[in-house]
C-alpha cells in the first residue's frame, strides 16, 4: 500500500505547451524531458506532449533517446548531452531521426568512423561554450571544428548550440554577452545547419535570441519559472504530491519533537499529525529545520522537528477538527490555498528542478490526463 501520491497532470502539461507554442509562434519549440522530464515522467510526458503538436523534444543522453524511441516516440529527438564516452557511440549510432550533441574533436572523428563502418551518417548539434565553462568548443574554435566535420563521411553537422548561465538572473547581462558571441560563433556554420537555438526556459522569458529558428522549453513547460517575466501565460504546474494524516496526538508542553530534539514544545500543549513521508520519498531533510508548510483542510499548517527517512509531524493548532486520514498536500492546491515549488525552493535556496526531480522518485506516481 502506498501512503502518499505524486499525481502527474498530463493535461496540463499538453495545454502548457499549447500555450507556449501561441506565445512564440516563430519558434519550433523542443521541450526538454531530461533526468525523467524533471520527476514528472520521461514516457509519459513524451507522449502527451507529442500529443499535443510536439515535434521535437530535448533529453540530455544517449540512453534517453534510446528509451523514448523503444517506446515508440517519434518526434526528432536533441541529445543536449551528446556522447560523453565511446562506449556509447554504437548505442548512438541506432538512433533515428536524431541530432547528437558533438563537443570534442576525438568523438566526432570516433562517431564519423563509426558511422562510415556501418554505412550510416549521423546528425550532429556543434555544442558552443559563450560563457557556461561546462561542455563545446569555444567561439574561436569553431570555425576550424566546422572545416574539420565538413571533411569526415559520416556526420553531418545539422546545427549548433548553446547553454545560458544566468538568463535566470534578472539583474545579470551575462546572457546577452553569451547571446553576441554565439552569433559570432554561428556564422561560420554552413548555410544547410539550420538546427539553431539558444534559449531554455530563462532565455525564452527574457527574450533572449527569439530570431533562431528553435527553442528548448524546460521547467516552463511543467507551469513553473514563467511568473516574474510572463505572468499572463498563466501556465499550469504540472505536479502535485499529498498524502494524508497517520496519527493525531496531543503532545504535552515541554517534549520534544523528532531527532535531535531540535523544536520543543513551550507553553500549552500541542496537536500534532504526523504524515508518512521522508526524506527517502523525496522531500527534503531541510524541510523540517526551515518550517516549510504543507495543507490540512485547506489551511496552512507548518512541520515540526527534523523530517525522517519515512515521515514527519506537523502543527495542528491552526486545524483542531483535523483527523486520521485527512488528506494533507504538500505540493499543490487544496481549497483555496496553494503549496508552490517556487516557495519550497525559496525555503532551500535553490532551483525549481531540484525538488522537482527529487519528488519525482516517490514510487506511487500517477499520471492524469485530465
Amino acid at each position: 500500500m502506498f501512503y502518499s501520491t505524486v499525481e502527474i497532470h498530463l493535461g496540463r502539461l499538453q495545454e502548457n505547451f499549447r500555450k507556449l507554442k501561441a506565445f512564440f509562434p516563430r519558434q519550433t519549440l523542443a521541450p526538454v524531458i531530461k533526468t525523467d522530464a524533471y520527476g514528472h515522467g520521461i514516457l509519459p510526458c513524451a507522449h502527451a506532449l507529442e500529443a499535443a503538436g510536439a515535434t521535437h523534444l530535448c533529453v540530455y543522453s544517449i540512453d534517453e533517446a534510446t528509451q523514448l524511441r523503444a517506446d515508440g516516440v517519434k518526434a526528432r529527438i536533441f541529445t543536449l548531452g551528446g556522447v560523453l564516452f565511446p562506449e556509447e557511440i554504437p548505442q548512438a549510432a541506432e538512433l533515428m531521426n536524431t541530432t547528437i550533441s558533438v563537443w570534442r574533436r576525438e568523438t566526432i572523428q570516433a562517431l564519423s568512423d563509426y558511422a562510415a563502418a556501418h554505412r550510416k551518417c549521423l546528425g550532429g548539434h556543434l555544442k558552443i561554450d559563450t560563457g557556461m565553462s561546462r561542455l563545446g568548443f569555444f567561439p574561436a574554435e569553431v570555425p576550424e571544428v566546422v572545416k574539420f566535420i565538413a571533411g569526415l563521411p559520416g556526420l553531418k553537422l545539422c546545427g549548433a548550440f548553446t547553454h545560458l548561465a544566468s538568463a535566470d538572473v534578472p539583474e545579470s547581462e551575462h546572457c546577452f554577452k553569451q547571446y553576441e558571441r554565439f552569433k559570432q560563433a554561428i556564422a561560420a556554420l554552413p548555410a544547410d545547419a539550420t538546427e539553431i537555438h539558444i534559449d531554455a526556459s530563462p532565455g525564452l522569458m527574457r527574450g533572449v535570441g527569439l530570431e533562431f529558428p528553435y527553442a528548448r522549453p524546460g521547467i516552463i513547460t511543467y507551469g513553473y519559472g514563467h511568473s516574474q517575466f510572463h505572468p499572463e501565460l498563466k501556465l499550469q504546474p504540472v505536479m502535485e504530491y499529498k498524502s494524508r494524516l497517520a496519527s493525531v496526538k496531543v503532545v504535552p508542553a515541554g517534549e520534544t519533537v523528532s531527532y535531535g530534539g531540535r523544536y520543543a514544545i513551550e507553553g500549552e500543549p500541542q496537536r500534532l499529525g504526523v504524515v508518512p513521508v521522508g526524506y527517502g520519498y523525496g522531500y527534503d531533510r531541510r524541510f523540517g529545520e526551515l518550517g516549510a508548510p504543507v495543507l490540512v483542510r485547506g489551511k496552512r499548517v507548518p512541520i515540526r522537528g527534523r523530517v525522517c527517512m519515512g515521515m514527519f509531524m506537523v502543527d495542528l493548532t491552526k486545524v483542531p477538527e483535523a483527523q486520521v486520514g485527512d488528506e494533507v498536500v504538500l505540493l499543490g492546491h487544496q481549497g483555496d490555498e496553494c503549496i508552490g515549488v517556487e516557495e519550497l525552493t525559496d525555503l532551500l535556496h535553490t532551483t525549481q528542478h531540484e525538488p522537482l526531480c527529487n519528488i519525482g522518485k516517490e514510487p506511487h506516481r500517477i499520471f492524469l490526463n485530465n
